[in-house]
């Protein structure tokens, strides 16, 4: 136990960790920052957000034919509203804009500049939050109206999907503020902590090849049980980064105040139909799971490219290209999308059971060539 403690000392030495706190830094001002601070962004996700919490309220985390009624003559009610607003005003008068319906039925990209500036000014300059929020639950009605139409796009899983979700009335017909926005977070998170992790935990082994303390450690009674001592101490370290980091991001991402839409199905967000049925939480809690995965397969990588090359300068080369591969091809379909009816449903199951099928493999081999390596 003192020699797992003093490997996990090597590896999580006070300037790694002030290096791992400036890294985490930069990256939440690059990277994180902005779904934390600007959430909801712009009046269009202020609306939307506004009434996911009205709808949840209102109805609940499920919603039926009678309340979709309900939901459409709150719509007509405020389209009335719109009307009366628009006739206060006489520019909109003069110009024959003095009805929503006519509002919306305008030609606004092939019009005058001065009807434009009229548009520009009504939701940009005075910002009048009634016309967003019709916008808004145009929206979701559209997605509610035209359900049973399934797209050229979809395979035959997908359609069959598609329908049972229907006939469940599991359908999307809540805003998708929240998830999206989580969507993104958790992506640009996950790319923080890969890093963390990647840089925390490549030195392990390398450090003392490096000294060339190796030969001289497998002479002693420990000897070449060492490598598995590194090996739990580098994984023990891993989880230890990983938790303190999602401790931190997740405690900001708090301040986003989406609490209230915990309960609700992913697959009753509108654009958001998934190969399974979990809760907004229960989603949360997949991809912390998928995030603490990956980190801990690429810690075994990092760790088993530490002890095969000469140098720190090969290792960084040598994880390059994993990295970036899969921050370009595998982060999306493994983390935010890993239930999304958008990739096969056997994506992610597999992408997960190989990495970890592989790394182990890889592990066992390098703990073989160990045990035979010659010290001489």
């Amino acid at each position: 136990m003192r020699v797992l403690w003093n490997e996990l000392k090597k590896i999580l030495t006070w300037k790694m960790l002030v290096f791992l706190i400036f890294i985490n830094s930069v990256l939440y001002f690059l990277l994180i920052e902005f779904d934390i601070k600007y959430f909801p962004n712009g009046l269009d996700d202020s609306s939307s957000y506004t009434i996911g919490i009205e709808m949840i309220d209102k109805y609940g985390i499920t919603m039926d034919e009678d309340e979709f009624i309900d939901f459409k003559k709150t719509y007509s009610d405020l389209v009335e509203e719109a009307d009366h607003y628009l006739q206060s005003r006489e520019e909109f008068v003069n110009e024959g804009l003095e009805s929503y319906e006519k509002f919306q039925s305008y030609d606004w990209w092939n019009s005058p500049e001065k009807i434009s500036k009229l548009h520009d000014d009504l939701f940009f300059h005075q910002s009048v939050n009634l016309f967003w929020e019709l916008q808004e639950r145009e929206q979701l009605l559209s997605f509610f109206e035209y359900k049973e139409i399934i797209t050229d796009e979809f395979n035959k899983q997908q359609k069959k999907r598609w329908e049972e979700f229907i006939e469940q009335e599991k359908f999307g017909v809540y805003t998708d503020v929240a998830i999206k926005n989580f969507k993104t977070f958790i992506a640009n998170v996950g790319i923080a902590i890969l890093f963390s992790v990647v840089l925390v935990i490549s030195p392990t082994i390398l450090k003392d090849r490096s000294r060339q303390l190796v030969p001289l450690q497998y002479t002693t009674k420990k000897g070449r049980n060492l490598f598995k001592t590194k090996i739990l101490a580098g994984v023990i370290a891993t989880f230890i980064v990983i938790t303190a980091s999602l401790s931190v991001y997740l405690s900001l991402y708090s301040l986003n105040n989406t609490s209230m839409f915990f309960d609700v199905r992913v697959n009753t967000f509108i654009g958001n139909v998934s190969w399974f049925d979990p809760t907004f939480f229960q989603f949360i809690l997949l991809c912390i799971a998928g995030i603490y995965t990956i980190g801990l397969v690429f810690a075994l990588l990092s760790m088993a490219f530490s002890s095969l090359v000469p140098n720190m300068v090969s290792l960084i080369g040598i994880q390059i290209p994993f990295v970036v591969g899969f921050l370009i091809v595998g982060l999306y379909p493994l983390l935010p999308e890993m239930i999304s009816i958008w990739n096969p449903k056997w994506l992610s199951l597999i992408s997960y059971c190989a990495m970890i099928i592989i790394v182990i493999i890889f592990t066992a081999i390098l703990w073989k060539r160990e045990k035979k390596l010659d010290i001489l």
